[in-house]
């Protein structure tokens, strides 16, 4: 199909659009906005929604586009859009405040949607509590929405055979605008994100009429080759030289009502980490896997990262499979900022996981925050026999990633040493790990409470 103009729909334009937020369950009042983008701010713009789609698995990010279109015309900022309301600042916007939803009474108010995607949990305050600063980047907005958006596919109605983040990741890669299953994803948005539904809403043909043009204006505008070009990265098999996969890997998967996974950019190493909280259940609600493939067979020591401004269940649920079968062992996350879950054999080209869930056995009424951050694969020694398992800690310390930001946390945790052991309880095949020492328990649980900053509920 042709291309139009990058510069005729780039010039100023008046949008029919909702502002209030995109989780409410009522359908949001109706405002008009004027987009101050230029077909190069607007191009990247579209460049970081397409890309950091592909970087979550959706090579189909023109879905996510479609929406900032009808939201806020793509601005993220008050400067691009001058006569909305003022939310909080950003470093993106050169410190100003990004834009603010004005459907929901006066600006002094503080409520209405925050950025491009429009967030709204009420107040200002009371959206930011919810889906943590990282809102108020252009980038962070961007995969805020993408967690939304993989969540509202699960539990579309208008959607089959959708029950997992990866079925609702490829079935998104497979709508086709002007095509198949853009009716599908349109009623899906027109419904989840706006709150209009077809029965209970008086003006859903022009909210599904909206959502149809924004999604054809982004795709018409860049093209086919623009928008289809975006590759997935692949999840790359561990080297023999082992690696650490942070919580942005491509080898890791969240899985559940992705709702509730959230996502922390002031801790965690390289600057990031996801968390939910623990349930009292036999299987996890939510769960996260680290999938990995080894290019050289062997024993491998596996640690995980904790940081303590998250960590507060003291029994987190680890899986781990290996060529011995599978291990099953819990972990207190708020003694270190690292922990070892073990030693286990591996062999080459061969798939195994480590998966952490949220059923931890502490009743969700305690609230307690369970962590998921970065796994590292060290390589202790050859091939072992098919049932070796769990084994001993290992002395030493990770070196922190040259470019690693995201707060104090942020990669500079070290390994347990064999002194400290790995305060965690193992259940199946494979040894026991060595237990803290009880004067070392109470040193660690007093640096605990002396050092940890709390975060804000």
């Amino acid at each position: 199909m042709g291309r139009r103009s990058a510069l005729g729909l780039a010039s100023s334009f008046l949008l029919l659009l909702t502002l209030a937020g995109c989780v409410q369950d009522h359908p949001r009042p109706l405002g008009v906005i004027e987009s101050n983008l230029n077909a190069e701010q607007r191009r990247a713009r579209l460049t970081i929604i397409r890309d950091t789609a592909a970087a979550r698995g959706i090579t189909n990010g023109v879905l996510l586009a479609g929406i900032a279109q009808n939201e806020t015309g793509l601005a993220h900022c008050w400067s691009e859009a001058t006569w909305a309301c003022q939310g909080p600042d950003s470093a993106d916007c050169g410190g100003g405040p990004v834009i603010a939803g004005a459907g929901d009474g006066p600006c002094a108010d503080r409520q209405g949607g925050l950025g491009m995607f429009q967030f709204d949990a009420g107040t200002y305050d009371d959206t930011l509590r919810r889906e943590g600063d990282r809102i108020l980047s252009v980038q962070g907005n961007v995969d805020a929405a993408i967690d939304f958006v993989i969540a509202m596919v699960i539990r579309s109605v208008y959607i089959d055979g959708v029950d997992t983040a990866e079925q609702a990741i490829a079935w998104m890669n497979s709508v086709e605008v002007r095509g198949a299953r853009q009716d599908e994803w349109i009623k899906t948005v027109t419904h989840y994100y706006n709150g209009c539904t077809p029965t209970g809403c008086s003006v859903y043909a022009s909210r599904y009429a909206n959502y149809t043009r924004g999604l054809e204006t982004v795709w018409d505008e860049m093209g086919a080759e623009f928008w289809l070009g975006a590759m997935a990265p692949s999840c790359e098999p561990v080297p023999p030289e082992g690696r650490i996969l942070d919580d942005r890997d491509p080898c890791v998967s969240l899985g559940g009502d992705l709702r509730y996974w959230r996502t922390a950019t002031d801790a965690g190493y390289g600057g990031s980490l996801r968390w939910t909280r623990s349930i009292a259940a036999d299987s996890p609600s939510n769960y996260g896997i680290w999938h990995l493939r080894f290019v050289e067979g062997g024993e491998h020591e596996l640690f995980v990262t904790t940081p303590l401004a998250y960590a507060e269940s003291r029994m987190a649920p680890y899986r781990v499979t290996h060529a011995g079968g599978e291990t099953r062992l819990s972990i207190d996350q708020t003694t270190s900022e690292s922990h070892s879950l073990g030693t286990f054999s591996f062999i080459a080209d061969t798939d195994y996981e480590v998966e952490l869930g949220d059923n931890s056995g502490e009743p969700s009424s305690d609230a307690k925050t369970i962590v998921l951050d970065a796994l590292e694969v060290v390589p202790v020694g050859p091939p072992a026999e098919p049932d070796a398992g769990a084994g001993s800690p290992d002395a030493g310390t990770i070196a922190p990633e040259p470019d690693a930001g995201g707060g104090a946390d942020a990669g500079t945790w070290s390994r347990p040493t064999a002194s400290e052991g790995c305060s965690c309880r193992v259940a199946g095949t494979g040894g026991a790990p060595a237990r803290l020492a009880p004067s070392l328990v109470l040193l660690a649980l007093l640096g605990v409470l002396c050092a940890r900053r709390r975060r804000a509920r």
